[in-house]
């Protein structure tokens, strides 16, 4: 089943060039796929007390339209399949009746105290799911090219204003660290942004962020002291 929800794009969700930021953007599409989770369950305090949270595995987003602050949208989302150990969601945010943006996402969920991934028949959702695909530009599977070479852009710490309650850097925050090491944002609006997480970035903990450049953007990789890699990523403007 879909789920909608109407939001009204805060000032403080823009960036310096006035448009809704990466970050704001997805956190408008997951906020609804949580209000989906109250309305129908199992709610997301549900499932903490049961030791288990979602976690996103990958996503792909496309921004088709700027978004401005006071502009209304709304945003539909629906749970395409729960199968293995993952769960795959579509949504789309609408600016009136036209799509603005559209994103594809895998989920987990992981067992809080070991931090070990569950099966989907582990979760009794209240709703069922819709099978409708969503054709999205930005890849959901992508490799890093080995050239140009990836070199580093600096290193991140991850503070209380990243985390949410699972004490790692919310998933919707690593645009906005990839935003802030880039030379120069203005004048640029982002178009386009994939991400695969492999490992999180536990709240203290330290990861260097590397990147090149495409044809209409950025490749990132993020790695934390010990070698492991953290994050993939492609960032298109």
């Amino acid at each position: 089943m879909t789920y909608t929800y109407k939001y009204r794009v805060d000032s403080h969700g823009t960036d310096i060039n006035g448009n809704a930021s990466v970050t704001a953007v997805m956190q408008y599409i997951q906020e609804t796929a949580n209000l989906q989770h109250e309305e129908y369950g199992p709610t997301m305090p549900q499932l903490r007390a049961e030791g288990k949270a979602f976690v996103l595995s990958r996503c792909a987003l496309d921004i088709m339209l700027p978004l401005r602050a006071q502009d209304t949208v709304s945003v539909e989302t629906w749970l395409t399949e729960a199968h293995g150990y993952g769960f795959a969601r579509n949504s789309v945010l609408y600016l009136g009746d036209e799509p603005a943006a559209k994103m594809t996402a895998l989920w987990g969920v992981i067992d809080i105290p070991t931090r070990k991934p569950l099966r989907a028949d582990e979760i009794k959702l209240g709703f069922g799911t819709d099978g409708r695909s969503l054709e999205v530009s930005s890849p959901l599977r992508f490799r890093i090219p080995s050239e140009p070479p990836l070199a580093l852009l600096g290193r991140h710490k991850v503070v209380y204003s990243d985390c949410d309650e699972n004490l790692h850097l919310n998933n919707t925050r690593y645009a906005a660290v990839f935003c802030d090491l880039l030379p120069d944002m203005r004048g640029k609006r982002a178009t386009g942004f994939s991400i695969n997480y492999r490992v999180e970035a536990r709240l203290g903990t330290e990861f260097d962020v590397f990147s090149s450049e495409t044809e209409s953007g950025h490749y990132f990789r993020t790695v934390f002291p010990d070698g492991t890699v953290g994050t993939e990523a492609i960032l298109t403007f």
